[in-house]
């Protein structure tokens, strides 16, 4: 009687349905976005959705390289699940929705994937401070930049004097340091990571408060995925939001930024 009642429990366990995993294809673009996506397959985006896809063992994502116009025709057909990295313009909703337009509302800035900000550093008994979009009070030397960086072709185009020899902004703080350069542009998440870590720097230097470029950019999904998977993408969209400001991944990131 024993032997029989296990063997219909092993059968009963044997009948359960086996939860499989929804693979997630996710498209960007061809091209190195330094430091938020790479060719290579590394990146400060790439490193954030791996620990969202981590969280969520029923979701696998897998990803697909190609030119910017086909991620998002790809969406637009439904070929893929999803597109990233997207600014919000209001003509790619014919595209895909961004979260929060998929509920017919706005576009929610705090599930974005990242804010690809830029802020100025300068010594903290300095009286050169951000103003407004590219607008800076009380400068009258240069800012360092790192090289190959569009903030720096910015400045220069808004008429300041950039000092752009050095690739890492580790080295842009230290000409601030000695004198060399009256303030430093960098992406905002580097600079933070940095003064966390340094208490001598943390302790001369003093981020703007106002950025000096800032845009949010978001992972979109494809109209299909939402009308068949719309918690699915939701809860893609919030972990990301959710695992954005742990420190584990601003650690991760923090040590892809100093390579």
């Amino acid at each position: 009687m024993r032997s029989s009642k296990l063997f219909v429990l092993l059968c009963f366990f044997i009948a359960l349905p086996i939860q499989a995993q929804t693979t997630v294809t996710l498209t960007y673009e061809n091209v190195d976005s330094f430091p938020w996506s790479m060719k290579d397959g590394t990146g400060v985006d790439l490193i954030l959705l791996k620990m969202v896809d981590d969280a969520l063992p029923d979701i696998s994502f897998e990803y697909k390289q190609t030119p910017w116009k086909r991620c998002l025709n790809n969406i637009q057909t439904g070929e893929t699940e999803g597109c990233f990295t997207a600014s919000f313009k209001e003509k790619r909703l014919e595209y895909g929705y961004y979260p929060g337009t998929h509920n017919g509302g706005a576009v929610d800035n705090n599930l974005r994937l990242h804010s690809s900000s830029y802020s100025l550093y300068v010594l903290k008994d300095s009286e050169i401070n951000v103003s407004g979009k590219l607008q800076i009070t009380g400068l009258n030397g240069k800012i360092a930049a790192p090289s190959g960086y569009s903030i720096g072709a910015d400045l220069e185009k808004s008429g300041y004097m950039v000092d752009a020899a050095a690739s890492k902004t580790e080295n842009n703080f230290k000409k601030l340091l000695k004198g060399r350069v009256q303030a430093v542009a960098a992406l905002t998440l580097n600079g933070r990571n940095m003064l966390s870590k340094n208490k001598e720097l943390s302790s001369q230097v003093r981020e703007n408060e106002t950025p000096l470029v800032s845009k949010p950019y978001y992972l979109m999904f494809s109209k299909q995925f939402i009308d068949s998977n719309k918690s699915m993408a939701e809860m893609i969209w919030n972990k990301i939001a959710e695992i954005r400001e742990t420190q584990v991944f601003k650690d991760k990131a923090g040590e892809f930024l100093a390579k």
